[in-house]
């Protein structure tokens, strides 16, 4: 009788351990913004243009630099990418790059 109850025993901890650790993990689902380029939640930064190419981002990224502007840029789906400056930046970012952009 003593066997069936350290079996027993070991299946109740097992089975605490399992509840506990699927209300601490979750289900799994990641939250935040969704990887398919699609987001618009960039914190502190802000869309100063989405250029058609890496090389078309780099180069506006560089003018930017060349006035003191850090930049980032962010993959917008479709081979596009987009140029991200913070909020201070964003007025003189957006005189150099030109409306459009």
């Amino acid at each position: 009788m003593t066997g069936f109850v350290a079996v027993l025993f070991a299946f109740v901890v097992v089975a605490f351990l399992v509840l506990m650790l699927r209300w601490t993990y979750g289900t799994g689902k990641v939250s935040g913004p969704a990887p398919d380029g699609k987001s618009s939640d960039y914190g502190l930064l802000h869309e100063v243009a989405v250029a058609a190419s890496a090389g078309e981002a780099n180069a506006l990224r560089a003018v930017l630099s060349d006035a003191n502007i850090r930049s980032t840029t962010s993959d917008a789906g479709r081979g596009r990418v987009r140029v991200l400056v913070f909020a201070a930046d964003l007025p003189k970012a957006r005189a150099l790059v030109g409306p459009g952009a």
